[in-house]
Parts: structure tokens; C-alpha cells; sequence
């Protein structure tokens, strides 16, 4: 009988801070964006002949992330944007802890290297229209 075995990962946050640049065209933005993010993941590692979970690890892990985007305003105080960014956070050497010893294993490592894609859509809607302020 053959045993395997299965990582599973599972992000449970994740961050970034960026800048942004661009170009407008009338009512429409352009832009490009990148800078730092951060991620909180838990690993399990599962014998699928058993299902039970034998080694479990948690890490928070730095990265980086670049994007593209457009952005439109339909008046002052609405704008809907399209967006793409990709996260990159590189391979890292993982130590993990044995639940189970029945492996004969006390320590286990894993190299786990991770980037995500992510699409974003979205509407803006200003709480302030621009005019409304300028009366005060």
C-alpha cells in the first residue's frame, strides 16, 4: 500500500502597502503600482491514506507586489476601478511540528515557495463631495 502525503495551505491575512502612479485621460486614471505586503499562512500536512493531520506550521512572511489599474470617475463623488496585482513572497524553508509521532520523524521542513494573482473590482463612493467642502 502506497502512503501520501499532502500539504494544505491556508492564508489567513493578507496586507500590502503601495504607491501608485498615473496618467488621466478626461475622466478616465491609468495607473501602475507596487510596493510591500505581507501574509499570514498555516500549513497542515495530511496522510491521505488516513486523513489525520500529523505536522502543522504557522509563519507570517514579507514579499513584494506590483499591479496595473484604471480607475473612473462617473461624477465627483463616485468612481469604479479595475485592478490587477500580483504577490510575490519567494521560497522559505518552513519548520513544521509533529503532532503525531507515529511518522519515527521529530522534526520536518519544508521548502514553500508562494506568489498569489489577484483581480480587484470595485466602486468608490466620496462620504464629501469636492463642492460641499469648498463652501466652508
Amino acid at each position: 500500500m502506497t502512503t501520501t502525503t499532502t500539504i494544505h495551505s491556508h492564508t489567513k491575512s493578507l496586507a500590502s502597502v503601495t504607491g501608485r502612479i498615473g496618467y488621466a485621460w478626461d475622466r478616465l486614471l491609468g495607473y501602475v503600482k507596487g510596493g510591500a505586503a505581507w501574509e499570514r499562512d498555516r500549513y497542515d500536512i495530511t496522510v491521505n491514506a488516513t486523513g489525520a493531520t500529523f505536522a502543522t506550521a504557522r509563519e507570517t512572511r514579507g514579499g513584494w507586489t506590483v499591479g496595473i489599474g484604471a480607475e473612473y470617475a462617473f461624477s465627483q463623488w463616485l468612481t469604479a476601478f479595475l485592478e490587477y496585482d500580483h504577490y510575490g513572497f519567494d521560497t522559505r524553508t518552513i519548520p513544521f511540528d509533529v503532532i503525531q509521532i507515529s511518522c519515527g520523524c521529530t522534526s520536518l521542513r519544508a521548502d514553500i515557495r508562494e506568489s498569489k494573482d489577484i483581480f480587484k473590482v470595485g466602486i468608490n463612493l466620496k462620504l464629501s463631495p469636492a463642492g460641499a467642502l469648498a463652501r466652508y
